[in-house]
């Protein structure tokens, strides 16, 4: 687990999400609150049949734009599934779908997943393991 922020999220940034001993491969696609809240998308969504090797060797601009893009179609997919009960299914709860949301716990020097302390990210990493064991 990451105890200090050392390098700065940016959107398209490759993370990694931490659960016990299992880790995933996430990718950063929307920013709020001048980096504090961070939404991320498994990076399979996000590359979209894009090779890896090549994801890394993209610039950064074309990157974030990428990513972006990723979440907007997401959330245009889920606004056309659930469109006809508004009041139920709205912004936050379409969000809360197409993302993980991640807080900074600047006490601890981390990103946790908002509401438990169970879930983390190791930023500019690209790391994946499931144990077998469950």
């Amino acid at each position: 687990m990451e105890t200090a922020i050392q390098t700065k999220p940016e959107i398209g940034m490759s993370v990694s999400m931490g659960i016990g001993s299992d880790s995933y491969h996430q990718i950063i696609v929307k920013m709020e609150r001048n980096a504090k809240t961070i939404y991320t998308m498994s990076a399979r969504k996000v590359l979209g049949g894009v090779a890896l090797e090549d994801w890394n060797a993209l610039p950064e601009s074309i990157k974030a734009k990428r990513a972006a893009d990723a979440l907007q179609q997401d959330l245009d997919f889920l606004n056309a599934e659930y469109a006809d009960q508004p009041e139920i299914f709205g912004a936050d709860w379409m969000m809360s779908q197409a993302t993980k949301c991640f807080t900074y716990r600047a006490k601890a020097g981390y990103y946790a997943k908002k509401g438990s302390d169970y879930c983390w990210l190791s930023l500019n990493d690209q790391y994946e393991y499931s144990s077998p064991e469950f």
